[in-house]
């Protein structure tokens, strides 16, 4: 039996939760294959020379290609329309994630109608539903049957290498003088408005007005251009895009992750999961946690002021916010711990993956016809 993962990005280090989720499949089944369209020759040493023992079962993805399976598993909406054609061909049975982002909006037609393709196609067994909202509106538009649908809430992620060392955390108040703030995310849109770049700017100004000691730290695509930072002088710092080995030492000076993202802003219907992946890997690392839920998806998974801080979209409200923890660094500390303890039962990476592994087997049990042609 051989299960067919198909990817445009993979294996490209850039991509975390790609690596975390396909590396974890392919580990577990030791007859599974990769099929990557993405044309980097670079990237294919790179992960090669990270993970040796899995990358003779990466291959490049051609058209002329012949083949050989009994299943197939495709993540994210665009991806699974783009190679479903193959699959028919292929008839290989197939499930597919769908997370938020790559081509599913709400209310959109044309990801509705990609939605419809692809759940009419008879080799069509599941499909992964990772937040409350995708489910409850594929059940409400009547796109897929509800035993049709795996729930299993939240994202993979690099879990086992985002485990913060405690003797190597600096916390504000105890041993270290600054509160350091820090945002990390990707620009897909001016001013990084979708992800509330500009807002955690506007709050930074005022909090660098009345804390001497706040110090912000912006991970990602941005650059001092994107909106004006000159007022902040040196308590403000820009590093680029990161790989994951950068992010345990990072977030280990890091107190807070503020994160005040919009849906729909991108485009309409476009919406991020909660929390984000950056707020998520922060908090592994035992960073606390500040970001806004505009669609109520957190649904009391993490208790507020109490494992997260849900914040408003305003700069003045969320300063106000985080001034009452930088005059309480005890209840600062507190919050972390509590976030980091809570998040990594959520998305371990054993919590995260064996449901999806047992869905993927349980659909290698079932196909039929053996080997594709």
């Amino acid at each position: 039996e051989r299960l067919i993962v198909w990817d445009y990005l993979f294996p490209s280090l850039a991509t975390a939760f790609r690596i975390a989720e396909i590396n974890a499949i392919l580990s577990h089944f030791p007859t599974a294959v990769v099929y990557s369209s993405w044309p980097s020759r670079r990237g294919f040493r790179n992960y090669a020379a990270s993970y040796s023992g899995l990358a003779r079962r990466v291959r490049r993805f051609s058209a002329s290609r012949r083949l050989r399976g009994s299943a197939a598993y495709v993540v994210f909406l665009n991806n699974i329309f783009s190679y479903l054609g193959r699959i028919e061909e292929a008839r290989l049975p197939f499930v597919f994630e769908l997370y938020p982002g790559g081509g599913f909006h709400l209310n959109d037609p044309a990801s509705d109608a990609r939605l419809r393709r692809v759940f009419d196609s008879p080799l069509f067994r599941k499909v992964i539903a990772t937040q409350s909202i995708t489910r409850d509106y594929l059940l409400q538009k009547k796109l897929c049957e509800e035993q049709k649908i795996e729930f299993i809430y939240g994202g993979v992620l690099s879990s086992d290498s985002l485990y913060d060392i405690p003797s190597q955390r600096a916390l504000y108040g105890s041993g270290k003088e600054t509160i350091d703030i820090c945002f990390v995310a990707d620009k897909y849109m001016p001013r990084g408005a979708d992800k509330g770049y500009d807002r955690y700017i506007e709050c930074a100004h005022i909090l660098c007005r009345r804390y001497q000691q706040a110090r912000f730290h912006v991970v990602g695509n941005f650059t001092q251009a994107d909106v004006d930072v000159s007022a902040l002088g040196d308590q403000i710092t820009f590093y680029g895009f990161r790989f994951t080995p950068f992010f345990p030492p990072f977030y280990s000076r890091m107190d807070i992750i503020l994160s005040p993202n919009v849906p729909f802003l991108l485009y309409p219907g476009k919406f991020d999961g909660f929390p984000t992946g950056g707020c998520i890997e922060a908090a592994l690392c035992g960073t606390a946690i500040f970001a806004t839920d505009e669609l109520g998806m957190n649904e009391g998974r993490l208790k507020d002021r109490e494992e997260i801080v849900l914040i408003s979209r305003e700069p003045d409200e969320i300063a106000e916010t985080v001034g009452k923890y930088v005059a309480d660094p005890s209840r600062l500390a507190a919050l972390a711990q509590n976030g980091q303890r809570a998040v990594r039962q959520l998305f371990s990476l054993d919590a995260q993956m064996t449901p999806r592994l047992r869905v993927l087997s349980d659909l290698l049990s079932s196909a039929s016809g053996g080997f594709g042609s």
